[in-house]
């Protein structure tokens, strides 16, 4: 895994688990499940990095009889074989998993490999023995192969890309937004469903989030919110759920940890009617600067970093496993307008240094 690569997987791992009112502490998503599609995804890559056979076969000396030998392409894939992967129905009907991990999954089932393993090391008769051995080599070879195809790799270009796209287009729309305004109050909300109600559809949570945001139009709690960042995700215990930013005009507003119990209390008694939860992030974050909410200054570096932490998050807890939404699974808020060129010119931020990294795509 690449630095770039394990900054992301400690983005999604860092933010995994929240406490929720009335279902305690939950995971966002199975970070367990995450952690063993990583060392898939790693085994695999090494498994298609190494060269020759798998397995030989050991005849006993003076028998009829053999037993397979491993050797390092063997034993990398034994603990891909060991680490327990969902392969079923629901599953699969949720998430699209990380190509490394997906491709190596259907080859070891269409081999059958799970249960042949299991007496893998039997002494058996050679010639019973052989056949194994060129079964296990097959699959290995069948893996590099594919996974050194100019259509494997375009589809793992194709996964990793976006997120990217994603990452890059929200720290463009929050440095947009700075450009706009001098100050933004920064409220972050999980937005979610009681235990008795977790089980909605992705329809459902679609509908109240359009019915949230429609609503705000004439709601005075929105006045002066000037932008919005939406994440949906599914996790094992809280079902569908939402990850929100709210951005409000810092120089209309204060109290952040009011406004996030506002509308989250919008969200639990008019948009779902008793059936929602939420996780007011703000009222729990005692860094400020490094979580990146609250009021924060268009000259502020750090607490600006912390903004793009948030959409870090936002975007790269697809790197292993992806839900596959029935249409949009992110959005944001159009732009802000330009602001007036003529006026008291800003301290300059000092993140200006790194804008060649976080702008926007072309």
């Amino acid at each position: 895994m690449t630095y770039g690569d394990e900054r992301r997987y400690m983005a999604l791992v860092s933010k995994s688990k929240v406490q929720m009112e009335g279902l305690g502490e939950v995971g966002a998503i199975d970070v367990g499940l995450i952690n063993s599609f990583k060392r898939v995804s790693n085994l695999v890559k090494a498994l298609v990095s190494s060269e020759g056979d798998a397995f030989q076969v050991k005849i006993l000396e003076g028998t009829k009889n053999a037993r397979l030998v491993a050797i390092k392409p063997g034993r990398l894939l034994l603990e891909i074989l060991k680490v327990p992967i969902p392969n079923d129905s629901k599953f699969n009907s949720l998430y699209a998993v990380e190509p490394y991990v997906e491709m190596a999954v259907k080859r070891i089932m269409d081999f059958d490999l799970c249960q042949l393993r299991l007496t893998l090391f039997h002494v058996r008769l050679i010639e019973e023995v052989q056949r194994r051995n060129d079964h296990f080599n097959k699959c290995v070879e069948m893996i590099r192969e594919e996974a050194r195809s100019k259509a494997f790799k375009a589809k793992v270009n194709s996964y990793q890309r976006s997120s990217n796209k994603n990452y890059k287009e929200l720290v463009g729309y929050i440095d947009a937004l700075f450009v706009r305004y001098s100050r933004l109050l920064v409220v972050r909300l999980d937005l979610s469903y009681s235990r008795e109600n977790c089980d909605v559809t992705q329809a459902d949570a679609a509908r109240d989030r359009k019915r949230l945001f429609e609503n705000a139009r004439s709601n005075n709690l929105f006045a002066n919110m000037v932008g919005w960042i939406w994440k949906l995700e599914h996790g094992p215990k809280k079902g569908f759920h939402y990850h929100m930013l709210f951005f409000f005009d810092g120089s209309k507003v204060r109290r952040d940890i009011g406004i996030a119990w506002l509308i989250g209390q919008y969200w639990v008694d008019v948009v779902t009617k008793g059936r929602g939860l939420y996780y007011n992030c703000n009222r729990n974050c005692f860094y400020y600067k490094s979580c990146g909410v609250g009021m924060v200054s268009h000259s502020d570096a750090q607490a600006r970093q912390g903004l793009r932490n948030a959409a870090l998050y936002l975007t790269k807890t697809d790197l292993f496993m992806r839900l596959r939404a029935e249409g949009r699974c992110i959005g944001k808020m159009n732009r802000p307008a330009n602001k007036d060129p003529r006026g008291r010119p800003r301290a300059l931020s000092c993140l200006v240094g790194d804008c060649e990294m976080f702008s926007e795509p072309v």
